[in-house]
């Protein structure tokens, strides 16, 4: 039996869970439950079973994609080309990944940079109305250790380890910083 097979059987449990959970809770809350239970399993055979898991539960997991341990998929509606690797403790929330794009460990992409209101005063901050964003990040890009991404990055990119993307990058560049500034063209 190929390991791929066992991790599916594996998973079924804790896929019953999540059917169990959205008809309960709704499927954005029982996809995140899910993905932090998930985020626990160690080592390669935990690889294989989050790619499994996941593979029933968000909009779109491509072929070879690697999910490393600690990392948290928040949202059903990622999705994921082929070849993506994501690093250990990473944080996804509503994210498109082109193929072939490497995510190295502590990447943060929240769903856009307005998630939380705060303008108002009379109420709390977690009252108040949110903005989600879907992210997108292209093809073929590597986004460095404890980069926070809030904005879209086109194909071919590389984001400096640390950076906070605030703006969108365009294809092929190279940015750092904070906020990230372009420092270079992969072309040059």
């Amino acid at each position: 039996m190929t390991m791929e097979k066992m991790a599916s059987l594996t998973v079924l449990p804790v896929w019953l869970i999540f059917l169990i959970h959205s008809c309960l809770l709704g499927r954005q809350r029982a996809s995140i439950a899910v993905a932090q239970r998930a985020s626990k399993w160690p080592g390669l055979f935990g690889e294989y079973r989050r790619r499994m898991l996941f593979k029933r539960i968000i909009s779109r997991m491509g072929k070879d994609v690697v999910i490393s341990f600690g990392s948290i998929l928040t949202k059903p509606s990622v999705e994921l080309g082929d070849g993506v690797y994501i690093g250990s403790h990473c944080l996804l929330g509503d994210v498109r990944i082109g193929e072939n794009t490497l995510l190295a460990d502590y990447v943060c992409i929240p769903s856009g940079s307005h998630q939380h209101e705060f303008t108002r005063l009379d109420i709390p901050i977690r009252q108040q109305p949110s903005q989600l964003e879907v992210i997108h990040l292209g093809r073929d890009c590597w986004i460095g250790s404890g980069a926070v991404i809030l904005a879209d990055v086109g194909d071919h990119c590389v984001v400096g380890a640390g950076s906070i993307v605030v703006k969108p990058v365009a294809d092929y560049q190279i940015v750092a910083g904070n906020p990230a500034k372009t420092i270079g063209d992969r072309r040059k």
